[in-house]
């Protein structure tokens, strides 16, 4: 892949907008959800490089001096904008100019952890899976109102009690399965999954269901990077805490970032090689972008780097157009790669 190159453009924003986060706007080519530190949803379209705004924010439930997150979902019109390490957020629906939902979480250590949010769909339904308590997350489907996991809040000797927190949540490309990027003591990281189909007919799935597992437990910290790679495959990024080791299982002490390729149907570890730390995304290959070592693609088949640019450091990725999109303050870095022989899914 010596010749592949990567293609630059820009795209600014007025000046007195910074974007705080940014994602695609999936099936539709080139269209992107923006949030900014004035608190407007933007709507922006690389392809006719124009923008414009759909929502804006005018109360204080979300500090946008903080880091913010976007989340969209498959409607594109109902959009979720929180505090990424803090306790409040807000639904909207862009259709009707309004806010349909507010949620939050308590604050038992809720600065260690991504808030734990995602949208799902069920039965043609839009629902909202989100933190409610350090150890508790609900479902409530967005156009009924309904809370679809009302239970009793467990005692510590009850079975059901759950001694994790909540962390990043991320859905299977077919909406089947949720992984949860938590923690809990010692501390360290854990990773954990289940189906959301059997969590809606068993309110206790997301605590101790069948389907539940856990797939990296020992992990030296939580928030790490995640990605879906299929239905069924997520690859997580770590470091092994070799505290939970014993001396015969330490063979390398020094070594750094993992990526580990889950299969979540039975928890099993599918590959294991060295990555650099920095968020991942996957189409045919795996890309990672790191603060450190700026844009790399990996072989997922042996772990080899295939490429790499240190310029380059984006913060998401269209998968319908194949764009990479970095965002420095109110500008976007918009990047394609040209090469023949390489094709995405």
């Amino acid at each position: 892949m010596e010749s592949l190159k990567l293609n630059f453009r820009r795209l600014k924003l007025l000046d007195n907008e910074v974007i705080l986060d940014i994602q695609p706007i999936i099936y539709e080519d080139n269209l992107y959800y923006a949030i900014t530190r004035n608190g407007k949803i933007v709507e922006i379209n690389t392809e006719e490089e124009s923008f414009n705004t759909v929502f804006l924010f005018d109360n204080g439930e979300i500090d946008f001096n903080l880091s913010v997150s976007i989340l969209i979902s498959s409607d594109r019109n109902i959009v979720a904008v929180f505090n990424t390490y803090g306790r409040n957020g807000e639904v909207i629906d862009i259709q009707k100019n309004k806010i349909i939902m507010k949620f939050s979480r308590d604050d038992y250590h809720h600065e260690q952890t991504i808030f734990p949010f995602s949208f799902a769909n069920y039965k043609n339904q839009i629902l909202a899976i989100h933190g409610t308590q350090w150890n508790r997350l609900d479902i409530t489907n967005l156009m009924t109102e309904e809370l679809l996991t009302s239970r009793a809040d467990p005692k510590t000797t009850d079975p059901h009690y759950l001694n994790y927190f909540h962390g990043q949540l991320l859905l299977s490309p077919d909406k089947e399965w949720v992984v949860d990027n938590g923690w809990e003591w010692h501390p360290t990281g854990s990773v954990t999954t289940w189906n959301i189909n059997q969590w809606i007919n068993n309110k206790w799935e997301s605590e101790d269901g069948e389907s539940k597992k856990e797939l990296w437990w020992g992990k030296e910290d939580w928030n790490d990077p995640i990605c879906w790679i299929s239905d069924t495959l997520v690859g997580v990024t770590g470091r092994i805490d070799i505290s939970f080791l014993g001396e015969d299982d330490i063979t390398d002490p020094t070594k750094g970032s993992v990526f580990r390729l889950f299969d979540i149907t039975d928890g099993s570890i599918i590959k294991e090689f060295e990555i650099s730390y920095g968020k991942l995304f996957f189409d045919t290959f795996l890309f990672c972008s790191s603060q450190d070592k700026g844009f790399q693609i990996y072989d997922l088949i042996n772990g080899n780097v295939l490429f790499e640019d240190n310029t380059f450091k984006p913060l998401t990725y269209h998968n319908t157009t194949n764009e990479f999109i970095e965002v420095i303050d109110n500008e976007l870095i918009i990047c394609k790669i040209i090469n023949g022989d390489f094709n995405f899914s």
